[in-house]
């Protein structure tokens, strides 16, 4: 049964076919862009307009997600082989265009881009070869092209191929648009609550002088102190876990297969968190990368069966389908809009048996904070501010004492847990060596809740 935006779509992109040979579609994360993209093509297959279909998306996992849905939809193979209708690659496979571009020019074929603003090219620039490939190419020799994105625009602004743009504002045309508000206000994606923490009392050692500060944001305008740094810092991570299991603990004892996205950093971040998810929580956990040449094969094990975690490193972002996810963990290093919102829209996907809310708990670093308000402020939502004295009951006390007793260079012995825990991280977030902070101190969190899209549906 399609949704009636999928139905209103697919009527409107038959329509504009008749008269133009692209077709933008713009639908936020979640709502089901793919089955829409599936019956589009189906449309343009039975009413004899096109003979062959290729669809192209980020990565290997989104490629097979593609394939198994057009053909559920078409009812024919999708593998690119002998007698299928269509085949789903990586966008990666354009390095090598020679044979698309010859069955494109003997054939009539609809090419599908999945999450379109992955290509880019403003004429000039080279740094996207995928874009410049694409504009140079697939524009003028396929029969028709349909790009589908949830989040239509680039952090390096460079231009999406294929997107009208308004001028002077720049802001992109979309064929059709389906976007977060309308798809909360029909049930088609969950309402997110996003949970923002901020640390209340820091104590930094640097260069044997000692700087307090009370909220991330002054933090983080001391040279010396990355953000990279503080999600690395043991308790930064014992706390945000803790707040995302008590919450998916909550959702599990009616929704029992329920699930928890943790977002790391890098490759040795995401042991780190696993270690403390396992050795101080208790909790087992999935670790897929791209270092991995079976995360496909975990992912969608994971998405099948009733585990509670799954940590990624830049593995399960736009595309990836796992629609019992309900709580997300952001741990990674990356503060872009378009990142954040990639990463939420893998919660928000509407299902059956689990309550229609969607949970991220991130730390309040400012520019997370504020596309976290821009979400809120889409719908008239309620903002709520906690804070707490401490930092939280179920960290072990014996981990204050056991850094108590290390030797310290500075006669000021207070509590101190070692921000340089991960030297053998071979990451570029380094810090600079005349800023060095020697020891990060924190004696507690506060809490903002941005609950978005609660109020006014």
């Amino acid at each position: 049964m399609l949704r009636d935006w999928q139905n209103r779509c697919i009527k409107h992109a038959t329509e504009t076919y008749t008269h133009q040979a692209g077709y933008l579609m713009l639908a936020c994360p979640g709502s089901g862009k793919t089955i829409a993209a599936a019956h589009i093509a189906k449309s343009l297959i039975d009413d004899n307009k096109i003979d062959y279909i290729v669809c192209f998306s980020p990565s290997r996992i989104v490629c097979q997600s593609i394939e198994q849905t057009f053909e559920h939809v078409l009812n024919r193979k999708f593998n690119g082989r002998l007698g299928a209708l269509g085949m789903s690659k990586t966008y990666h496979s354009l390095i090598n265009t020679t044979e698309l571009i010859s069955d494109l020019s003997n054939s009539r074929v609809l090419v599908i881009f999945d999450e379109i603003h992955h290509c880019a090219g403003d004429g000039d620039s080279p740094s996207n070869v995928w874009g410049m490939q694409l504009l140079a190419t697939i524009q003028n020799l396929a029969t028709y092209t349909l790009s589908l994105t949830g989040t239509p625009w680039r952090t390096d602004t460079l231009p999406i191929p294929f997107a009208k743009y308004t001028d002077p504002e720049g802001n992109i045309l979309c064929d059709f648009s389906y976007d977060i508000v309308e798809a909360i206000k029909d049930n088609v994606c969950r309402m997110p609550q996003i949970t923002a923490i901020d640390l209340e009392h820091v104590v930094v050692k640097k260069n044997h002088q000692i700087y307090t500060y009370n909220s991330l944001q002054h933090l983080l305008e001391d040279e010396g102190v990355s953000y990279q740094a503080i999600i690395k810092h043991p308790e930064v991570i014992k706390h945000l876990l803790s707040k995302s299991i008590e919450q998916l603990d909550n959702l599990r004892g009616s929704s029992p297969n329920a699930g928890g996205l943790i977002v790391a950093s890098s490759y040795l971040h995401a042991f780190q968190i696993q270690s403390i998810l396992s050795g101080h929580f208790n909790k087992e956990s999935t670790l897929v990368s791209c270092r991995f040449d079976d995360s496909p094969e975990l992912i969608d094990y994971f998405k099948n069966n009733q585990s509670e975690w799954i940590i990624s490193i830049a593995m399960i972002s736009e595309g990836t389908d796992i629609p019992r996810l309900q709580v997300c963990c952001n741990l990674t290093d990356v503060t872009t809009e378009l990142y954040f919102r990639q990463i939420l829209g893998r919660i928000l996907r509407v299902t059956q048996n689990q309550s229609n809310f969607a949970y991220m708990f991130m730390l309040a670093e400012p520019k997370l904070v504020e596309y976290a308000k821009r979400l809120d402020e889409a719908v008239p939502g309620t903002y709520t501010y906690q804070k707490s004295a401490h930092l939280i009951d179920s960290i072990d006390n014996s981990t204050k004492s056991d850094f108590q007793k290390k030797p310290s260079s500075s006669k000021n012995t207070n509590t101190n847990t070692e921000l340089d825990f991960n030297s053998s991280d071979t990451s570029n977030h380094q810090l600079d060596n005349k800023n060095r902070v020697d020891e990060l101190i924190l004696s507690s969190f506060k809490s903002q809740i941005l609950s978005s899209y609660l109020i006014g549906l």
